[in-house]
């Protein structure tokens, strides 16, 4: 009794599973995506732009995720942060502390998404509001000038 229970719920989506997906695509809840689409992309508009004016540049402009990955090595250098540590840390790493102490701004380091180049980068999500956003710029060019 137990495995024919259990087969009906993972051998395939259950209906009420079905029932969600097919409500997906209906007028109502294709015009909320599309709606929420364009806010995310207003978002990137906006960020990845005012990062790059700021010599945060962003190599790749995102297309399908809310973060941008942007090279921070002119601006370890510009503050005399160690660029390398055989620890894993310096660059990207002491740069993502000094944006917390100097910014009051939280961003991810490189390390934490591969190996290729991770002391050079550090990631922004632009999923928060626009007004977050424009604060974030806003305090980024405090202190970065």
């Amino acid at each position: 009794v137990i495995e024919r229970i259990a087969q009906n719920l993972f051998i395939c989506a259950s209906a009420v599973a079905q029932h969600a997906a097919l409500a997906c695509f209906e007028p109502e809840s294709l015009a909320e995506y599309e709606r929420r689409r364009s806010e995310f992309k207003a978002r990137r508009d906006y960020f990845i732009p005012g990062l790059n004016r700021l010599g945060l540049t962003v190599p790749v402009m995102p297309d399908g995720a809310f973060y941008a990955y942007a090279d921070c090595s002119a601006l370890v250098k510009k503050w005399g942060l160690a660029e390398h540590r055989p620890d894993g840390t310096g660059g990207s790493w002491d740069f993502a502390f000094e944006l917390m102490k100097r910014a009051h701004l939280a961003v991810t380091p490189g390390r934490d998404f591969g190996t290729a180049a991770p002391e050079k980068y550090i990631r922004f999500s632009t999923a928060s509001s626009m007004a977050h956003l424009k604060e974030a710029i806003a305090r980024l060019e405090k202190v970065i000038g």
